[in-house]
């Protein structure tokens, strides 16, 4: 699982996505002699049950969304608001594997838990969560097909980051994932920033509360994410996993952590499809 997948990159994602919705429904593309009988009701509503209960939870900084010069931007104005040294992006790359109030201890050279760190964690939240928007926070290419076609698949989705809420949230809604009654049904059954777990990523607690909320079996979900604190997080879920080399961090930082490592969205849909068992 430790190589990207390749042999899918020229398909198109959406009817990658839908063959096993199209077995779902018994339907076919053209009977031939031969081909396979239509699903029995029950054999349908067995696939769908289990459908249901593999959830694919999303990181979302450098997995879903490309949002690195907002939270560079804003950091820098935290730090030199409060007489701190800017930071170069990779330093602020690097400082992505944290929490917010640990990703600036980090940054400031402070312990994990110090309460500098809290502070100007807030000041960020405070004035990035804002700033979110389409263009500050707009999906990688690609993937808002692949969510939709997930979604229409039949499994769950939420997201958990080691931002805030608000944040998680906000950059939902800019992207027009969210549930909006009368307009559009959301995409996601659930979205959680570290604020709102009982335990941030490395620990697994943030993603066995997605699964429960989801109603998805860990065991038969997986987590996608491109930091090493995401891998360790879904291993500690007991969830299967898939690293993107897109986002903050290299494939060096990330072997071993992720079952499966992925450097482009076609890819990512094979590599699901195969986790999944829609392969």
């Amino acid at each position: 699982f430790m190589q990207p997948l390749t042999s899918v990159r020229s398909a198109p994602l959406l009817p990658l996505l839908l063959l096993p919705l199209i077995a779902v429904s018994g339907s076919t593309l053209g009977p031939k002699a031969g081909s396979v009988s239509p699903l029995t009701s029950q054999q349908r509503n067995i696939n769908t049950f289990m459908r249901s209960a593999s959830a694919v939870v999303w990181d979302v900084d450098g997995t879903l969304v490309e949002s690195t010069t907002l939270g560079f931007v804003a950091t820098n104005e935290v730090l030199k608001l409060r007489g701190f040294p800017e930071i170069s992006v990779e330093q602020y790359k690097i400082g992505c594997r944290y929490t917010t109030p640990d990703r600036f201890n980090h940054h400031v050279g402070e312990e994990p838990g110090t309460a500098i760190g809290t502070q100007l964690g807030q000041d960020f939240d405070d004035m990035y969560v804002k700033r979110v928007s389409k263009e500050t926070a707009g999906l990688f290419d690609g993937m808002e097909r692949l969510l939709r076609s997930l979604a229409l698949s039949g499994h769950p989705q939420g997201a958990l980051s080691n931002a805030c809420g608000d944040y998680v949230r906000a950059v939902l809604a800019a992207n027009n994932l969210d549930e909006v009654p009368g307009q559009r049904i959301g995409l996601f059954g659930v979205a959680y920033g570290a604020d709102e777990v009982p335990a941030a990523k490395p620990a697994g607690d943030g993603l066995l509360l997605c699964c429960e909320q989801l109603g998805a079996s860990p065991e038969s979900s997986v987590y996608v994410g491109d930091s090493p604190s995401d891998g360790k997080a879904a291993r500690n879920a007991g969830m299967q996993s898939i690293g993107v080399l897109w986002g903050a961090n290299g494939k060096a930082a990330l072997e071993g952590e992720f079952d499966v490592l992925v450097d482009d969205v076609p890819a990512l849909v094979e590599a699901l499809r195969h986790l999944l068992g829609d392969a």
